[in-house]
């Protein structure tokens, strides 16, 4: 009789609505690493994906669907949409049959290197969510508590200009706004951030340090904006899809600050701060699936930084005018291919960049340079080959070709270890205008195999040519990894590193080469569960033809140096909870000229400390993390003698770097909230450094005559306030 009821109800019942959403996960295996190219498909049918080198994907499916996936030898898996962030997928394997991982190019892997992606960076309690307060706690990374020019990064003791930042395979100048403390890139546009303190492979050069890799995320596909607003800058994030084949992503940033510092300067201060810092960060990505086996892109990245004060409220006294302004745009395309063994990538990219400084009356910098730079590689992968397995071939190409219209008067440039000359507002020592040109080429080889389940071994061969010197340079590289047992691998590594001299003004000096550094290192990897990692290093690097100045004020390759150190990284990532161990010790010393003697370099740090702990509970995260490094060299001043041609007092300088900083230590705090405001998912933060305001001295400075010093604080507590919303 109920049955009879319903059914006149209704008679022909529709079945229930099914939710179809878009999901993101990540494919590993049995110690947790990702795994590549495997393939993922709805079962019964319906929608496919393929992880990337992180061993994400994302795929459209209904909740409740069962995901089928595939990873070729390792073996077939399962998995549950279950929301919008799909748990892990985890492909066992046993140890004799794990197979290296196919697609794009060869993963980059050195002793001591980690990889974070962006759910990491934006966790790291006293980080803010930015990239270079995240490579800070990086063990290797020298901690400087105040900015640098250049890149801004310093690792393994060496000098900034001995690194190199790249974003998706090209590299850029500058990697953060120097009196803002942020990065140019934000978080919310990265995938992947990849740290290699030395010993990278033969595809990357021009560094005799360490790089730093960034990876774009590409748009996802479903459409979303999100933006952020802080004390620092606001910025916004627009992704999704054009249609089925083709997405992107848009990102927009603006400073803040400029308008707030003016406002907390007393008006009794005699200082006019006309801009005080402004920049604008831009990027773009757009991808293209043109068939299954071929990918296209189109990105861009950009940032113009403006600062500019007068040292009185009168800004027609010139002299008293201190302007800066960097700028660069970088422009790139990119094609890449992946069918059977076979994978590949082509891409141009081109990129202008704008020095420019103003100091007084006389003193100035204007460079503008103008590069092309394409690069192309390819990878063949053999489950075996010449009696060997797991075979992964690698060669590619690439070229940088620019050059640079300057216009410079400017004292002699201070090099690494030399005391800051007294400042004379008409030295004009160093004056050039004229156009250079610097022509530079490369291209590699490499070979990755095993010898048994064990034992893998990569042999490879760069060779570059500096167009400018006119220097063919050879840079063979190798590294052997043994499977002690399945959690734990060893790895010793060697190789032969270069950077051409396109620092300040090293390359308007023909014969002038490259500096030269042989590495040497050696680690373990444990991976003990799924979450946990634990990495150990010990490292030697032989540098050589280290740049300084010569009697004459010339430039000549006279310096040599060594860097030591070992370093141990530990990273909890296991649902709630989030936890980082990172602690260094390191010592770099040189020698600048035969017969001179052993010194410290400029940014050795013998020890560094980081320890961050973070939880999720509900709509609430809070975390720390506590901070402790030694404090920088420095050269003393004994006395001073009065020049009265120039009417200034000279500085009579000590023992180079014989005087250090005293030990620094801070405590950060965070803490977001996230709750959803209409269609709007809202996350508010608040994000505190130094909480106990410890005040250490960073450096220090004379006065006029030298006869008074004055320290140079680290900064206090530091409170950084934002809110981000996405809809």
């Amino acid at each position: 009789m109920l049955a009879s009821s319903v059914a006149e109800a209704d008679p022909d019942p529709a079945p229930p609505a099914i939710q179809t959403i878009t999901a993101s996960g990540r494919v590993i295996d049995a110690l947790g690493k990702p795994v590549r190219g495997a393939t993922i498909e709805v079962e019964g049918g319906g929608a496919k994906a393929v992880s990337d080198k992180q061993g994400r994907y994302t795929i459209t499916a209904s909740l409740g669907a069962t995901l089928v996936v595939n990873a070729d030898k390792r073996g077939v898996a399962l998995g549950s949409v279950t929301g919008e962030a799909i748990d892990d997928v985890v492909v066992l394997s046993e140890l004799s049959n794990e197979n290296i991982e196919i697609g794009g190019e060869t993963p980059i892997a050195a002793t001591g290197a980690a990889t974070l992606d962006r759910e990491e960076i934006q966790r790291l309690p006293g980080a803010g969510g930015d990239v270079v307060r995240t490579l800070s706690a990086m063990p290797g990374v020298v901690n400087t508590q105040i900015p640098l020019g250049y890149n801004g990064i310093v690792i393994r003791g060496s000098s900034p200009q001995d690194s190199k930042v790249l974003v998706d395979d090209f590299e850029i100048p500058i990697l953060f706004h120097a009196l803002a403390f942020r990065a140019i890139v934000p978080a919310e546009t990265i995938e992947t951030l990849t740290f290699v303190p030395g010993g990278f492979a033969v595809d990357y050069g021009r560094s005799s340090s360490g790089i730093v890799l960034l990876t774009t995320r590409g748009g996802s596909d479903k459409r979303s904006t999100s933006a952020e607003v802080s004390l620092i800058d606001g910025g916004l994030v627009a992704q999704g899809p054009i249609d089925d084949k083709t997405k992107y992503m848009i990102a927009l940033r603006r400073s803040v600050i400029d308008f707030i510092v003016p406002l907390v300067i007393p008006s009794s201060v005699d200082l006019s701060l006309t801009t005080v810092p402004q920049y604008w960060d831009e990027q773009f990505k757009i991808d293209h699936e043109l068939s299954s086996a071929w990918k296209l892109s189109i990105s861009s990245i950009g940032t113009d930084d403006r600062f500019e004060l007068f040292t009185t409220k009168d800004q027609d006294a010139g002299a008293k005018r201190f302007y800066a302004r960097t700028r660069f745009l970088r422009l790139t395309a990119a094609a890449t291919y992946h069918e059977g063994e076979w994978s590949a990538k082509v891409a141009l990219s081109s990129m202008i960049q704008e020095i420019q400084a103003k100091i007084g009356l006389y003193q100035g910098v204007d460079i503008v340079t103008p590069t092309v730079t394409p690069r192309a590689s390819m990878t063949r992968s053999m489950a075996t080959a010449w009696g060997l397995k797991d075979v992964v071939w690698t060669a590619g190409a690439e070229a940088q070709i620019g050059y640079s219209n300057v216009d410079l008067a400017i004292p002699l440039e201070r090099r690494e270890g030399e005391p800051y000359p007294a400042y004379d507002p008409k030295d004009t020592t160093s004056h050039f205008t004229g156009s250079v040109w610097f022509p530079d080429f490369a291209a590699w080889t490499s070979l990755e195999a095993s010898f048994d389940p064990r034992i893998r071994l990569t042999g490879g061969l760069r060779v570059d040519y500096f167009g400018r010197p006119n220097e063919l340079a050879l840079e063979p590289r190798s590294e052997i990894q043994i499977k002690l047992d399945p959690t734990l691998t060893a790895r010793l590594g060697a190789g032969a590193y270069r950077r051409p001299p396109e620092f300040q003004s090293e390359f308007l000096q023909k014969s002038v080469q490259s500096e030269r550094s042989d590495q040497y290192t050696m680690g373990l990897e444990y991976n003990p569960v799924l979450g946990v990692k634990i990495q150990g290093s010990l490292y030697y690097t032989n540098r050589s033809f280290l740049i300084t100045h010569n009697a004459d004020d010339t430039l000549g390759n006279n310096g040599r140096g060594t860097s030591k150190g070992a370093e141990i990284l530990a990273i909890l990532t296991n649902g709630t909870w989030f936890g980082w161990f990172g602690y260094s010790y390191s010592n770099s010393v040189r020698v600048d000229a035969p017969g001179d003697a052993p010194r410290l370099f400029d940014y050795d740090q013998p020890h560094s400390l980081n320890i961050a702990l973070s939880r999720k509970h509900g709509r609430w995260q809070l975390g720390g993390r506590f901070s402790l490094y030694s404090g920088l060299p420095n050269t003393p001043v004994i006395g001073s003698e009065f020049d009265s041609d120039r009417n200034l007092h000279l500085p009579i300088s000590g023992p180079v770097n014989s005087d250090r900083a005293p030990l620094h230590h801070q405590l950060d705090l965070r803490v977001d909230y996230n709750f959803t405001w209409g269609p709007a998912a809202m996350t508010a933060y608040l994000d505190v450094q130094n909480v106990y305001l410890d005040r250490s001295v960073v450096t220090y400075f004379y006065g006029y005559d030298y006869s008074q010093r004055s320290a140079f604080e680290s900064l206090p507590l530091i409170p950084s306030i934002g809110l981000r919303g996405t809809i």
